[in-house]
């Protein structure tokens, strides 16, 4: 039984309940991740650790539905497509980050970092099972593959991890001037402090091009236009990247304040960043499609169509 018709619009209370179930999915998963990893996993398997999972997975979940819904992709590419998006921005973005970071802690970044991969593509395989439209609808239209050379896409790979990397410094500064800086001083108790300004250039450095190829597959597959695709990829870079790792490991144990600050922050920085590789990234053009009938699905996706 396909759990889905052939019509791509859902209704929000079906998108959040099958959100809900993707989510605890998420939880139980990771539960079991964190038994097996043990020490070395950075949340015990506990009930409120549990109830935290859920609720994050099911922001991600939220944050890949219209994307999945209107993906011209065959299925399998668009769970290759959302599987690519979680396991690049978050968990080899933030295993590099925390590794650099936390060297004494980089083995258990590693571990949790490919152990996290595998969880999120029973995600993805579960979000696209859940979203994606059985067969797309008649006479519908769909993105033309952006065909362009090897350059074409290295400059534009390169910009997009360049504008991460300026919205990071710059809201970031901002946040430190106006708050944080003073906090970590006033605060001990915490045990923060900032890293050397060497370590946070390198490291966002190498985070800026893996939300540009997190980016880069979802805008190529989301049949909607330019503008949607900034509104959703600026949305899922932030749930991904930010909020979603941050519920997790570090809102509990900060103050209000600080939480708020830092996820402005963070916000601001990913979701100027998802406008950009919308801009950069997107399919050239729509073109009409022809009335498709059966279950035969177009895949446009780049092993189908070649990435020129």
């Amino acid at each position: 039984m396909e759990p889905n018709s052939t019509n791509p619009s859902q209704s929000l209370a079906s998108i959040i309940v099958r959100s809900l179930v993707v989510g605890l999915a998420y939880a139980g998963l990771s539960t079991c991740a964190a038994a097996l990893l043990g020490s070395m996993s950075r949340l015990a398997p506990s009930l409120d650790n549990v109830l935290v999972w859920w609720f994050s997975g099911t922001l991600v979940s939220l944050a890949l539905s219209p994307l999945i819904i209107h993906s011209s992709w065959s299925r399998f590419n668009t769970v290759l497509a959302a599987w690519a998006s979680m396991a690049l921005v978050r968990s080899l973005g933030l295993g590099i980050e925390g590794s650099l970071f936390k060297p004494t802690a980089a083995l258990s970044a590693i571990v949790g970092a490919v152990v996290a991969i595998v969880v999120q593509f029973a995600v993805a395989w579960l979000a696209v099972w859940f979203f994606m439209p059985a067969e797309p609808p008649a006479g519908g239209r769909r993105p033309q593959p952006a065909r362009r050379s090897w350059w074409g896409w290295l400059w534009r790979i390169v910009v997009v991890g360049l504008a991460y990397f300026v919205f990071y410094f710059v809201f970031g500064a901002a946040n430190a001037l106006l708050y944080t800086q003073s906090f970590y001083k006033n605060n001990p108790q915490y045990g923060l402090s900032l890293p050397p300004a060497g370590l946070i250039f390198a490291a966002q450095l190498l985070r800026g091009p893996l939300f540009a190829f997190g980016a880069l597959f979802l805008a190529q597959a989301a049949n909607v236009s330019r503008r949607q695709l900034g509104l959703w990829l600026g949305i899922l870079l932030f749930v991904v990247g930010g909020l979603g790792p941050y519920v997790e490991v570090t809102f509990r144990t900060m103050p209000l304040g600080f939480n708020l600050a830092t996820l402005t922050e963070i916000f601001l920085q990913n979701f100027l960043t998802g406008l950009v590789a919308a801009a950069l990234l997107s399919p050239r053009l729509l073109v009409a499609a022809k009335p498709l009938t059966g279950r035969t699905v177009q895949d446009v996706s780049p092993t189908a169509s070649g990435m020129h």
